[in-house]
């Protein structure tokens, strides 16, 4: 296949790490600025089209990583739900295995780091019990091993005892005061519905004398 003449070189005015070129057929292609540093090319220069496939495969993984980086701007992933993030936007799936690669090797996705700051925040902010927990990180797509050992771990450092105590004094409800059976099960529902167990409750209310 005859090759290609490139006839202009620039910078992309949209995204400043990528290099634009034109060829004479009047097709453009780009490249990741690190890769052209490498390889520079000038006009007048001579490119066949396995060499701008080349290009393409880098510049799609480049555009994977800069995803995955605009994603990771507005808060931690998993690494199960970047890798389905990427999919949505239709990279291939050597470009996405590469990309979750890069990522991991760099620290930026870390299932553990991204799973304890996840539990922390939901746990501390909403005050919710380990079912409830478990559904909150049933869509960033946790290992079941893992879920179990970071539920485990937040309910030593913020105990379901103390928060469900936290609730009751919300709601106003003081130690020894005398609920109806109706008002106790409100109560009861609420604590539920937080995703506490019903041991975790009943222990509570014994030692508040509600029982």
């Amino acid at each position: 296949m005859a090759n290609r003449k490139v006839v202009r070189v620039k910078r992309s005015t949209k995204y400043s790490d990528r290099i634009i070129v034109h060829l004479d057929d009047k097709s453009v292609f780009r490249i990741p600025e690190d890769v052209f540093v490498l390889n520079v090319l000038h006009v007048g220069d001579e490119v066949s089209l396995e060499t701008i496939e080349s290009y393409g495969k880098k510049m799609r993984l480049q555009e994977a990583r800069d995803r995955a980086f605009r994603l990771l701007g507005f808060r931690m992933r998993s690494i199960a739900e970047m890798k389905k993030r990427l999919k949505e936007k239709d990279f291939e799936t050597e470009e996405v295995d590469r990309t979750i690669d890069y990522l991991i090797k760099q620290k930026f996705l870390d299932d553990k780091e991204f799973g304890k700051a996840f539990v922390k925040e939901k746990v501390r902010n909403k005050k919710i019990g380990p079912r409830a927990l478990k559904e909150e990180l049933f869509p960033h797509y946790i290992s079941p091993e893992l879920t179990e050992t970071l539920i485990q771990e937040i309910y030593i450092e913020f105990d379901p005892y103390i928060l469900i105590e936290d609730h009751m004094r919300k709601r106003r409800i003081e130690k020894k005061i005398h609920l109806n059976d109706k008002d106790k099960k409100r109560l009861t529902d609420f604590l539920m519905r937080k995703g506490f167990y019903w041991g975790s409750i009943q222990e509570v209310y014994n030692d508040w004398e509600l029982i």
